[in-house]
């Protein structure tokens, strides 16, 4: 199977789908730019009892900026983004973490999880959905959202991908709805109509089905790593 990952080159994906015969082709379609930002006044997160943070990108804002997050609470995202903020919280004391796979679950833990009197800051991105707020907005959780990454198209997508004929490819891998949103239009009519689309999680699926309808087969990731993205292509 030859399969495409608008992704950036990771081992941990590129090692366990080759190791099962899938020839990959792997594409970034997005470049990311961590704020600087004064954390003066409510972007403070002294002034709030736990912190939200949906991506790696959003850990890395938590990191460079040295916050310390002693007593706070942490609701994070996504296995690798909760390794990443876990290893970090391991040097302050009295940290609670909590992790889910995606944001509506994540969401549900939070309401179960913590007082809804806590005060929540939401490290996120200028693309994020609006899924984790809204559910928490409807159960009276204050959350204060500060966008701390930028995601835009890397300059050099178009021309990259012109390089390619996606004509062969069985399968594409989405790992976002930006992803989608920057690139469905132009692959819409140059797959096959045999090729599989894989969503990286609920809301990338989503994505999916509002751009190309029922143009293709859509799948989903049960769980957003390399071995949820093998289980989908070694079914198909």
């Amino acid at each position: 199977m030859k399969c495409l990952l608008l992704h950036d080159p990771d081992p941990r994906y590129d090692n366990v789908l080759s190791d099962n015969n899938i020839q990959i082709t792997n594409l970034p379609v997005l470049q990311t730019t961590v704020l600087n930002l004064d954390h003066s006044s409510d972007n403070s997160p002294a002034k709030h009892d736990g912190i939200i943070i949906s991506s790696k990108h959003g850990a890395k804002f938590l990191i460079k900026n040295k916050i310390d997050i002693s007593g706070k609470s942490l609701a994070i995202v996504g296995p690798a983004t909760a390794k990443i903020v876990r290893k970090y919280a391991d040097q302050f004391d009295d940290v609670t973490l909590v992790w889910e796979d995606n944001a509506s679950l994540l969401s549900q833990t939070i309401l179960s999880s913590f007082p809804r009197s806590h005060s929540w800051i939401f490290y996120c991105g200028n693309k994020a959905l609006d899924i984790l707020p809204s559910i928490l907005s409807e159960h009276g959780v204050r959350l204060k959202q500060l966008v701390v990454y930028t995601v835009d198209k890397r300059p050099e997508f178009d021309k990259d991908l012109s390089l390619f004929d996606v004509g062969v490819f069985q399968a594409v891998v989405f790992f976002s709805p930006s992803g989608v949103d920057y690139t469905g239009e132009f692959l819409r009519d140059k797959l096959s109509d045999r090729c599989v689309l894989v969503a990286f999680g609920k809301s990338t699926a989503a994505a999916l089905s509002q751009c190309f309808s029922d143009m293709f087969v859509i799948r989903i990731c049960e769980h957003p790593t390399p071995s949820g993205v093998l289980d989908v292509l070694m079914s198909l």
